[in-house]
C-alpha cells in the first residue's frame, strides 16, 4: 500500500525522486483554494477585541507606583477581516497617551480612571472602516505610595581565592562609600544597605578594577539609585613572611623574669611594604591582671602590628615567668 501511494505522488528517475505531474496539480490546486478560501474568510464580517498599548504621563514624582496600571486597553470592534487583521497592526505601533494626575482617589493610595473618557481618542486612532463597539474595562486602577528618599552605605559583595603568595592588601574600597536610594516607604523600611551581586573571582594574582550598575540588578528595578554607578577596588599584592625576636615586656609595678626573655614573631608582609616593617613600634607584652601569680604561663599579646602586615604566629605563645622578690 506505501508503494502504491508513492507511486501516485513521485516518480523516480535516475535515481531522482520528483513529484509527478498528478501530484504537482493537486498541490497547486490545494494551495489555490486554500489561498481563495482565506481572502473569502477575511472578507467577512467580524466583532472581536483589539489591543492599545498604554503610555503613563504626568505622574507626580512625590508618589511612587505601587501597583502599576494595565500596559494594554483591550477595546470590542466590529469590521471585516481584512480591516481588523491590518487595524490590529496598526495599534500595535501606537500607544495610547494616558495622564495619570487625571485619576479619581478610590481609597487610602488607591487611584482609578474611568475608560469612558478615553473614547474619543481611541475613535482617532481606528480606521473609519471600524466600528467602535465598547472598552471591555471599566477604569484602570493602580495603587501609590509616598516616595522616600535616604542614604545607605554600599557593602560589596566579593569571593576571592588568590594565587600562591598573592593575598588582599587591606580593605576593599567603594567609591562611593554611600549611595542615595529613593522609593515606596515599605521597601525603604526592610534596607539597611545595599549589597552588590556576589562577585566571584579566581586565581587572583594582581588587584582588580570593577565597576558595579545597580540599574543591571533585578533585586532593585523598583528602587531609584543615585548614582547607580560604583567603583570597586580590590587591592592585591604578592606577599611574603617576616620575622623578629622581640623582649617581653609586661605592665603594673612587679617585677617578673620570663623563660625566655624573647619572643619570636611572624608577619606576613606585602612585597611592597617589606622594608617599611621594623621592630619599632611593636612589642610583646604580658597582662599582669589579677590573679596572675596562680597560672603557670602567660599569654603574650603583639601590640602595634600595622594595617598592612598580619600577624602570622608567636613562638612560644605563652611563657613561664617567676616574681622577682
Amino acid at each position: 500500500m506505501k508503494n502504491k501511494i508513492k507511486n501516485l505522488i513521485f516518480d523516480s528517475n535516475k535515481g531522482k525522486i520528483k513529484l509527478n505531474e498528478r501530484a504537482s496539480i493537486f498541490f497547486f490546486c490545494l494551495v489555490l483554494s486554500t489561498f481563495f478560501w482565506f481572502l473569502s474568510s477575511l472578507s467577512k464580517q467580524y466583532t472581536t477585541n483589539l489591543t492599545i498599548p498604554v503610555e503613563y504621563g504626568s505622574f507626580n514624582k512625590e508618589f511612587i507606583l505601587t501597583e502599576k496600571p494595565i500596559d494594554f486597553i483591550e477595546i470590542q470592534v466590529s469590521g471585516s477581516g481584512f480591516e481588523l487583521l491590518g487595524e490590529q497592526m496598526s495599534l500595535n505601533r501606537n500607544s495610547l497617551k494616558v495622564n495619570l494626575s487625571e485619576a479619581l482617589k478610590l481609597g487610602k493610595n488607591r487611584f482609578g480612571i474611568p475608560t469612558s473618557k478615553m473614547q474619543n481618542e481611541i475613535y482617532q486612532y481606528l480606521d473609519k472602516d471600524i466600528r467602535f463597539e465598547r472598552i471591555t474595562s471599566d477604569s484602570i486602577l493602580f495603587k501609590t505610595d509616598k516616595r522616600v528618599t535616604r542614604s545607605v552605605k554600599v557593602v560589596p559583595d566579593v569571593e576571592l581565592s588568590f594565587e600562591s603568595s598573592y593575598n588582599l592588601m587591606g580593605d576593599i574600597t567603594v567609591n562611593p562609600k554611600m549611595v542615595e536610594i529613593s522609593g515606596a516607604q515599605a521597601e525603604l523600611d526592610s534596607i539597611q544597605f545595599l549589597t552588590t551581586k556576589k562577585l566571584k573571582y579566581d586565581e587572583v594574582s594582581d588587584s582588580i578594577a570593577i565597576t558595579y550598575l545597580f540599574s543591571k540588578d533585578e533585586r532593585f528595578q523598583s528602587l531609584d539609585i543615585v548614582p547607580n554607578e560604583i567603583s570597586i577596588l580590590v587591592p592585591v599584592d604578592k606577599f611574603t613572611e617576616k620575622s623578629f625576636e622581640l623582649p617581653i615586656e609586661w605592665n603594673g609595678d612587679v617585677s617578673i623574669r620570663t623563660f625566655p626573655n624573647k619572643v619570636k614573631v611572624v608577619f606576613l608582609v606585602p612585597l611592597s611594604n617589606y622594608e617599611q616593617l621594623t621592630e619599632q613600634g611593636i612589642s610583646a607584652l604580658v597582662n599582669l591582671t589579677e590573679g596572675y601569680q596562680k597560672k603557670r604561663k602567660l599569654k603574650v599579646e603583639i601590640k602595634g602590628v600595622p594595617d598592612f602586615a598580619k600577624l602570622l604566629r608567636v613562638e612560644p605563645e605563652k611563657i613561664e615567668f617567676i616574681i622577682k622578690q
